[in-house]
């Protein structure tokens, strides 16, 4: 079974019927660039979010305990 991928970036975009929002699997974060300039003009973009889809384990890491490894 394959891991899903390392982000979920959900897109919303303000349309004349409301909110509509667009899902992308990505690995890297450099991606988000080329897919919102893939799609419709980034100025009805209301927002984006980013998630971390993997669980590594590492989920309750502090910054400090990160850097520690």
């Amino acid at each position: 079974m394959s891991q899903p991928s390392r982000w979920l970036a959900v897109v919303t975009y303000r349309t004349d019927s409301g909110l509509v929002t667009v899902e992308h699997d990505i690995e890297e974060l450099e991606e988000i660039q080329d897919l919102v300039e893939a799609g419709p003009s980034w100025f009805a973009i209301s927002g984006i979010k980013i998630t971390l889809q993997r669980d590594l384990g590492y989920e309750r890491l502090t910054i400090e305990q990160a850097e520690a490894l």
